[in-house]
């Protein structure tokens, strides 16, 4: 009889154990749309689906969200950009899929200012080593404005601060991500540019991890792949549940739903391109002034993410 109920209960803790799937961590730049399906796995149960217990874990700082991943203090990084300085140098990234193929931020300025040329001599808030600095240095330079000596920059991490900015004249332009840049519209300011109609092969947002963690759990890795895939499908062909997540996840009102989710739905692609990784290398090799040191092909793994886009009988 005890040894009966001691078997029940060892039963009892390995269903649990089961039943709670395998302990997996993940870091995310900012809670913006840009990391949207990846909320919408969380919401919608994808990694529960594929028997993963996923711990999100919000880390301000590029430098700081890859130094854990090299630590094996977290699995995965839901970025592409802010880790390739780390790459470049040789340190074990590997990009396994895509979330956005497309830059969420818009240029937001004050309302003097009509066209790009006109920033020329002004002020602009960036966050320097982001993204914001990568993409404000590329427009720049597709405009014909040298970055580096046609514009000055004041670092402002954080949304909030340069919007704060911008209202009070401190600076005269900035690029946003949703759904700050329409909070900034509303209070008198206007988009001047959205970088998604600009940039519109550029991986964004992704899936990475080491290639430590690929050769020694693949199918983990697999079936986190699997889940992200799916995310993103299930956000790029369910907008309405897309938008209502948006609203209770990012605290965003109806109308910056909409606008943010239109932003980037076209760009909801699971696949990246290498043309995409390369020119979301040169953002980053235009803030840094350096060039990339390391071909995409080097640091992409689309082994996982092709095989599931053929068993879920997608293109």
């Amino acid at each position: 009889m005890r040894q009966s109920a001691i078997l029940t209960a060892l039963l009892f803790v390995l269903a649990v154990g089961q039943a709670r799937g395998e302990a997996v961590r993940g870091a995310f730049p900012s809670p913006s749309v840009q990391i949207l399906p990846m909320l919408v796995g969380q919401e919608r149960g994808f990694y529960k689906r594929e028997g993963l217990e996923m711990e999100l874990v919000f880390v301000r700082g590029a430098s700081t969200a890859v130094q854990a991943l090299l630590a094996n203090q977290i699995h995965f990084i839901f970025s592409v950009g802010p880790q390739m300085p780390a790459v470049w140098e040789g340190n074990d990234i590997i990009l396994l899929a895509q979330q956005v193929g497309r830059p969420t931020f818009s240029l937001v300025v004050t309302p003097d200012i009509q066209k790009i040329s006109d920033l020329k001599g002004k002020r602009l808030g960036v966050t320097f080593g982001g993204s914001t600095a990568a993409g404000t240095k590329a427009l720049l330079e597709l405009n014909k404005i040298n970055p580096d000596k046609d514009v000055e920059y004041i670092s402002l991490p954080g949304n909030e601060p340069k919007i704060a900015a911008l209202k009070q004249g401190l600076i005269s332009g900035a690029l946003l991500a949703p759904p700050a840049d329409y909070l900034a519209m509303k209070s008198g300011m206007k988009r001047l540019v959205s970088l998604a109609e600009v940039f519109k092969d550029t991986a964004f947002t992704g899936l990475a991890a080491t290639s430590k963690t690929i050769r020694e759990n693949p199918q983990m890795v697999k079936r986190m792949v699997r889940a992200i895939v799916r995310s993103v499908i299930h956000t790029r062909d369910n907008p309405e549940d897309a938008i209502q997540i948006s609203i209770k996840v990012l605290k965003m009102d109806r109308e910056a739903a909409q606008d943010a989710y239109q932003m980037i739905r076209e760009a909801l692609v699971p696949v990246p391109t290498e043309k995409g990784v390369e020119l979301m290398a040169q953002w980053q090799a235009i803030a840094l002034n350096t060039k990339p040191k390391r071909k995409p092909a080097e640091y992409m793994d689309l082994r996982f993410v092709n095989e599931v886009m053929a068993e879920l009988g997608q293109k």
